[in-house]
């Protein structure tokens, strides 16, 4: 036979109890179920991960950081003009670039002044590294951060 349990306190009651042995009320009993199911433990959440909130912002950086590879890629390939400085531009691009990504997918979780600041560093960067060329690049960075900062990308 099925143990029966107190619906007032949950301790077992014998079939034939007419009150509870526990807490003394009639007996109201219920269906032997579980009372209570376990729940898990959840693992602490970290800080420093990137966001799930891949915005305007990413967008705006990922496709001037797309625009920055291309361009530096275009001048590492053209070493018949090359000199030391313009390699280091190129891999000064592509670096930026990747600041870009990053600051747009937003991995300081509780900042975004410091996200929006290293899109604007990859703009003022990539400006610095391929001058003319890199001007679409850093207004697509620069918006993007501006985005950051007032909440919509």
């Amino acid at each position: 036979m099925a143990a029966n349990y107190c619906k007032n306190c949950g301790a077992t009651i014998s079939p034939e109890s007419k009150f509870c042995e526990n807490c003394g009320r009639s007996v109201d009993v219920a269906p032997a179920v579980m009372q209570e199911s376990y729940k898990a433990p959840q693992p602490p959440t970290p800080s420093f991960t990137p966001s799930s909130r891949l915005g305007a912002s990413f967008w705006l950086g990922l496709v001037g950081a797309i625009f920055g590879f291309l361009i530096g890629a275009l001048l590492i390939s053209n070493l018949s003009f090359g000199s030391a400085s313009l390699i280091a531009r190129s891999m000064g691009a592509i670096f930026f670039s990747f600041l870009a990504i990053i600051g747009g997918i937003r991995i300081f979780e509780d900042s975004d002044t410091y996200n929006a600041l290293l899109m604007f560093i990859a703009g003022v960067g990539i400006l610095a590294c391929l001058y003319q060329l890199g001007i679409l690049s850093a207004i697509l960075f620069f918006i993007g951060g501006s985005l950051i900062l007032i909440k919509k990308g």
